[in-house]
C-alpha cells in the first residue's frame, strides 16, 4: 500500500467515524482529542529533555537534530522559544555559525518579549566573536549588560565584553563605538579598557591611577568590580594576560639551546594565531643569569612590568627549583621544560614539569623490562647522586612488586672513568646466579651459606681450574646468569662504559636511561652497544607526514632547519597556547594546563598521570644494527 493510499484510507475511516458518531458521544470525542493533544505536548517535552541530555553530554550533532525535529513536528509548540534557543546553541557548538545566526535572527524578529532574549543576545555576541567581528560582538554583549535581569549572565557578559575590547579592539574601534553608544556606562567601560591597555604595555602606575580615580568617582558603576579585580589581581591568580614570558639562559654553553627553544615556541604561537584569532598570544623573552638571586630579581621585575600569564623557565635545575617555589607565592603557572628532579612540581601547585622525573623514568623502564622482556634477574649500575638514587627507587619499586629480583646493585661516582670494579662484581654475580639455579634444581634444601661455599669450589675447581689455564678474572668465559643489566649514565660517560661493558663478556639485555639518547654517540660505539634498549622523553619519526610538513613550513617561514630544541619549544608552545582563551586568569590557566588529557606533539607527548603536573609520557627505543626502533 503506497503512502498516498494509506492517507486516503485513513481519511475515509475518519469520515465514516464522524458520520456514525452520535451527538451524545461528542463529549467522548473531546476527551479523545484532549488526550491526543496532551500526548503531542508530552512528546515535545520529551524531545526537549532528550536534546538537552545530548547537549549536556557534548553530543552536539544529536542535540541539534533532536531540537530541529521537535520544531518541525510541532511548529506551534508552547516551548518553541526554548527549542530555538537550544537549536542555535547546538549549531554554535558544532561550529556552524551561519546556521546558528539564522536561528538567532529569526528569534529576535519573532519573539521580542521572550525571557530568553538576553541569552540569545549573549549567543549572538559569541557567534560574532568567532567570526572575528569583534565590534559587533561588543554591541550584542552591551545589550545584555544594559537589559538583562539575570545577574549571573550579566556578570559573565561583562567580563566577555571587557576582555574583547581590551585584547581585540584598537583605539579607532573604541572611538567608533563611543560615538554610537554615547552614554555614561559605555564611557566608563571605555575608560577601564584604556587603563588596562596601559597596564599591559608596562605603564602600570598610570593605569592603576586611572582605575583608582574611576572607583572614587563611579563606585556604583556596573563595571566597578572589573576595576577592583584589576587592582586586586596585579599579582595573584586573578591576573589576566595574553603574555607568556620565556626565560633564556645567558650562559655561553646554553645560549644556542635557549634560542632554539624560544624560536620553536614563537613559531608555535605564530601558527596558532594564524589559525584561530582566539589564540593570539604575545611571547616575550628575557635573558637571565645563572646566579639564583640575580635570576629571581630579574623575574620579579618582569612580573611587575609584563604581568605575564605564565613563565617558561630556564635550563638549569637550581634556577628551575627557585622559580617553582616563587610561583607558589606569586600565583603564576611555571613550566619547566628540562628539569627532571624529583619533587619539583610538588614545590608549588603552579609548577609543571615537562621532562618526567627520574623516579617515573625508573618505573617506566622497569615495567617494560618485566612485562615485555620477562626479565627475572636484574643488575643495576647507577650514579651515586640524587638522580641515581631517584631513578633506582622508581625502578626498584616496580621490581619489588613483581617476582623479579635485583641481584646486584653497583654505584659509581662523578668523574669515574674506570668501571672495571663494578663490571667485575656484576659479572661474578652472573656466574653465581647461573650456578645457584642449576644446583637448586638438584637440591632445593641448600642454604645461602652452603651455596656460597659450593660456588667458591665451583669457581676454582671447575670454571677456572689449572687445566683450563684461565685466571679467575679472565673474561674468556661468558657470564650468563643476569637477564637484564640497567645502566643509568650521563652522555659523557658513554665512551668509557661502552667498551668496558663489552670487554667483561656479560651476556645480558643492556638497558639504559635517557643519558644514552645520543644517536651519533651510539653509532660511534655500535660494535659494543648493538641491541641496547633505553628510554627517552622525546621521539622523532623523521619519516612521519607531520614532521615533514612542519619542517617544510618552519624552513620556509623561519629560514632555519628545525632541530631537537626547536621541536621541543614548538610542542610545548602548542600545548600551552591550546589552553589559552581571551580573559583567562592565571588560576584558570593553571587548571586548564593541569588537564590530564593526552597532548600529542611531533617530538614529545604531554600527559599528567602518575604525579600531578609531572609529565608521564616516555618512549622505549632500541638501537639495533645502526637503526633506532620505537618499541613503546
Amino acid at each position: 500500500m503506497t503512502k498516498e493510499v494509506q492517507v486516503i484510507f485513513s481519511r475515509n475511516l475518519l469520515e465514516v467515524f464522524f458520520l456514525k458518531l452520535r451527538k451524545s458521544n461528542l463529549i467522548l470525542l473531546f476527551i479523545i482529542l484532549a488526550v491526543i493533544w496532551s500526548h503531542a505536548q508530552l512528546n515535545d517535552q520529551q524531545l526537549f529533555s532528550k536534546g538537552l541530555d545530548y547537549y549536556k553530554r557534548e553530543q552536539y550533532r544529536d542535540a541539534q537534530k533532536t531540537f530541529f525535529n521537535a520544531l518541525k513536528s510541532s511548529p506551534n509548540s508552547r516551548i518553541q522559544t526554548a527549542l530555538k534557543l537550544m537549536l542555535a546553541k547546538s549549531y554554535y557548538k558544532l561550529g556552524e555559525y551561519s546556521s546558528s545566526m539564522l536561528v538567532v535572527d529569526d528569534f529576535l524578529r519573532n519573539y521580542p518579549e521572550s525571557d530568553y532574549r538576553d541569552d540569545i543576545y549573549f549567543l549572538k555576541g559569541k557567534i560574532n566573536f568567532r567570526r572575528e567581528k569583534y565590534d559587533q560582538a561588543v554591541e550584542s554583549w552591551y545589550w545584555v549588560v544594559q537589559n538583562s535581569r539575570d545577574l549571573r549572565l550579566k556578570n559573565k557578559t561583562t567580563n566577555y565584553l571587557f576582555h574583547t575590547m581590551e585584547l581585540y579592539l584598537g583605539g579607532q574601534d573604541l572611538k567608533d563605538l563611543g560615538r554610537k553608544y554615547d552614554d555614561r556606562e559605555f564611557r566608563n567601560l571605555t575608560e577601564l579598557v584604556q587603563a588596562k591597555k596601559m597596564i599591559n604595555s608596562g605603564q602600570v602606575e598610570q593605569g592603576e591611577m586611572v582605575l583608582r580615580d574611576f572607583l572614587s568617582n563611579q563606585p556604583e558603576s556596573v563595571f566597578a568590580n572589573i576595576a577592583r579585580d584589576i587592582l586586586r589581581a596585579g599579582r595573584g591568580p586573578g591576573v589576566t594576560s595574553n603574555h607568556i614570558l620565556i626565560l633564556k639562559s645567558n650562559q655561553a654553553e646554553l645560549h644556542d639551546i635557549s634560542n632554539a627553544f624560544a624560536l620553536g615556541f614563537y613559531y608555535a604561537a605564530r601558527e596558532m594565531a594564524q589559525r584561530d584569532r582566539q589564540k593570539v598570544m604575545q611571547i616575550d623573552t628575557l635573558a637571565v643569569e645563572s646566579r639564583v638571586l640575580s635570576m629571581l630579581n630579574t623575574t620579579m621585575d618582569a612580573l611587575d612590568k609584563f604581568s605575564p600569564l605564565s613563565i617558561v623557565g630556564p635550563l638549569n635545575d637550581d634556577e628551575s627549583s627557585s622559580l617553582a617555589l616563587l610561583s607558589r607565592y606569586e600565583f603564576f603557572p611555571f613550566i619547566s621544560p628540562f628539569n627532571s628532579q624529583k619533587g619539583l612540581a610538588a614545590l608549588s601547585p603552579y609548577a609543571f614539569q615537562i621532562n618526567p622525573d627520574a623516579e617515573i623514568k625508573g618505573r617506566f623502564l622497569a615495567e617494560y623490562t618485566i612485562e615485555e622482556l620477562g626479565a627475572e634477574t636484574i643488575a643495576v649500575l647507577v650514579p651515586a647522586d640524587a638522580y641515581g638514587i631517584s631513578i633506582l627507587k622508581g625502578f626498584e619499586d616496580v621490581v619489588n612488586e613483581s617476582d623479579a629480583e635485583i641481584v646486584e646493585k653497583q654505584w659509581y661516582y662523578e668523574d669515574t672513568e674506570d668501571f672495571s670494579r663494578q663490571f667485575k662484581a656484576i659479572r661474578s654475580k652472573g656466574f653465581y646466579v647461573s650456578f645457584k639455579d642449576s644446583v637448586l634444581q638438584e637440591d632445593s634444601t641448600l642454604t645461602e651459606e652452603e651455596l656460597q661455599e659450593q660456588f667458591k669450589i665451583y669457581l676454582t675447581e671447575t670454571l677456572f681450574n689449572s687445566e683450563s689455564r684461565r685466571d679467575i678474572d679472565s673474561t674468556q668465559v661468558v657470564s650468563t646468569g643476569i637477564d637484564a643489566l640497567f645502566i643509568a649514565i650521563y652522555p659523557e660517560y658513554v665512551p668509557y662504559v661502552a667498551p668496558q661493558f663489552a670487554f667483561q663478556n656479560i651476556e645480558t639485555q643492556l638497558l639504559g636511561n635517557e643519558g644514552w639518547n645520543d644517536q651519533e654517540l651510539l653509532k660511534q660505539h655500535q660494535v659494543y652497544l648493538d641491541g641496547l634498549i633505553y628510554i627517552s622523553a622525546g621521539y622523532l619519526d623523521q619519516e612521519s607526514w607531520n614532521y615533514k610538513a612542519f619542517q617544510s613550513r618552519f624552513r620556509q617561514q623561519m629560514q632555519e632547519t628545525p632541530g631537537t630544541y626547536h621541536l621541543l619549544g614548538y610542542d610545548i608552545g602548542k600545548w600551552m597556547i591550546s589552553h589559552y582563551y581571551p580573559g583567562i586568569s592565571r588560576g584558570e590557566y593553571r587548571d586548564g594546563l593541569s588537564n590530564t588529557d593526552l597532548y600529542q606533539g611531533i617530538l614529545e607527548n604531554i600527559q599528567f598521570g602518575i604525579k600531578s603536573r609531572v609529565n608521564s609520557q616516555l618512549n622505549i627505543l632500541k638501537f639495533y644494527r645502526g637503526q633506532f626502533l620505537k618499541l613503546r
